[in-house]
């Protein structure tokens, strides 16, 4: 395969190459927004307001909220 990409004008084997790192940052990315989402949930079952979780987590009371409605769905 590397033999095939060094092959292509340099631009073409650039993007191609950058592939695999933008899968594995998305990868991280969703993996953060899971636990994240797992944390949140946590504390909602504790009884903590949406405010305070904001407070605590730095994450918007909206997006608090959002997670909220989604677990109860």
């Amino acid at each position: 395969m590397q033999e095939k990409i060094t092959k292509l004008p340099e631009e073409e084997a650039k993007l191609i190459l950058k592939l695999p790192n933008s899968y594995y940052e998305k990868g991280i990315e969703k993996g953060i927004a899971e636990g994240i989402e797992k944390i949140v949930t946590e504390m909602l079952k504790k009884g903590l307001t949406a405010k305070y979780i904001s407070e605590l987590t730095n994450i918007s009371e909206e997006k608090v909220k959002e997670i909220q409605s989604k677990k109860e769905a």
